[in-house]
């Protein structure tokens, strides 16, 4: 389920234009979910950019993927 879920928040997340940071909280915890550690984190970074101050996608999905 957490596939199709990240798939589903792909399309989102474009669609925002990669700006939305619940969208991109959402779409990193379900590839986190679906063991894509990597594409976890370069989203969790561009959440980033956008929304420095936005520490909990960092704290709940960056670091857990991380590990």
């Amino acid at each position: 389920m957490y596939v199709d879920a990240a798939n589903h928040y792909e399309k989102a997340w474009r669609m925002s234009n990669s700006r939305n940071a619940s969208v991109g909280f959402r779409l990193a915890f379900n590839y986190l979910k679906a063991k894509r550690y990597v594409d976890s984190v370069n989203i969790c970074k561009e959440v980033l950019k956008v929304y420095p101050d936005y520490t909990l996608i960092k704290t709940e999905i960056m670091d857990k993927a991380r590990l």
